[in-house]
């Protein structure tokens, strides 16, 4: 069974939906643009991810590390990285997803694939993220177990799980062939810099809707307000109220696409200081006003419900 969309929530960790209860392993087919503003936002989750790109193509970045995903490709992205999504230019890009939890495959802890295949990867901070091409050899046999579980995923059959368990523990046994430099290299002394950025995306999600200073975001990494600017551009790109002000915009869009709330007050629940500000930066972030946004998402759900119903 296939999820068709996977969100980000408050927590800034995707919505992880199960399709199958006791199986901890979701298949998503997404189309990054259809996220509020066209991209997904920086975001973790302890599941661990396969992308097989279907269609167009997509720029991903981590907090060290930026690459790039076309069609026929795939990528790696482990557990409890930080990253963030964008489309390349050229068709919408299409990317099959699969999110899983590294049991499914260790099948139980500290026993020899835990030890000896799981935990090692898990535990890579160097290894945030991998991109695998089928022009070598050893890539292309990961996309094509990647694929091979997709497919099993969406027909579930009777036994899939044994299907797609099958071509995950070997897609994992080719990573691990892939990544052996970076997981017998000397360890470098593992950062700060990621912990407190989601120390900090965290007081933002908690707190979007008031009044927030540099020195409040700093203080809840109990870092200095200079270096809470250098850790957010070190590792995300950006300032800190770049995030803020994107942030906001997308609690706005999602408050506009699901409630019926004036936007006038969702304006201020979301920490703007009056419509014509709001308006004015969701349009640049967005590139449609407010009422524009909640419109289209009106037409897109009549016509999504009617589609259904035919």
């Amino acid at each position: 069974m296939i999820v068709s969309a996977l969100r980000i929530n408050e927590n800034l960790e995707e919505e992880v939906a199960r399709p199958a209860a006791g199986f901890p392993h979701t298949a998503c087919y997404e189309d990054v643009t259809r996220h509020p503003g066209g991209y997904v936002p920086w975001h973790w989750h302890a599941d661990v991810e396969f992308i097989w790109a279907l269609q167009g193509g997509i720029r991903m970045d981590t907090s060290h590390h930026s690459y790039t995903i076309y069609t026929g490709e795939g990528a790696f992205i482990n557990s409890n990285v930080l990253h963030y999504k964008e489309p390349l230019p050229g068709p919408a890009p299409i990317m099959l997803d699969q999110l899983f939890d590294v049991q499914l495959l260790a099948g139980g802890h500290n026993n020899v694939f835990d030890q000896k295949y799981i935990a090692p990867v898990v535990a890579c901070r160097e290894l945030e993220a991998m991109v695998f091409r089928p022009s070598e050899t050893n890539q292309r046999l990961i996309l094509e177990r990647i694929r091979q579980a997709y497919d099993a995923a969406e027909l579930a059959e009777y036994g899939y799980e044994f299907a797609v368990r099958n071509a995950l523990s070997d897609a994992w046994r080719l990573l691990c062939k892939e990544a052996a430099p970076m997981l017998t290299a000397k360890k470098a002394v593992p950062g700060q810099g990621e912990e407190r950025i989601k120390e900090m995306l965290t007081f933002i999600r908690n707190h979007y809707g008031e009044r927030i200073s540099l020195g409040e975001i700093a203080r809840a990494a109990s870092i200095s307000e200079r270096e809470c600017l250098r850790c957010f551009q070190q590792n995300l790109h950006i300032t800190p109220f770049t995030y803020l002000l994107e942030y906001r915009v997308r609690r706005a869009a999602d408050e506009l696409r699901e409630t019926g709330k004036a936007i006038t007050d969702i304006a201020y629940s979301c920490g703007f200081s009056g419509t014509s500000y709001f308006s004015k930066t969701f349009r640049k972030i967005m590139d449609c006003t407010p009422s524009e946004y909640r419109h289209q998402c009106n037409a897109g759900e009549k016509r999504h419900n009617n589609g259904e119903k035919s």
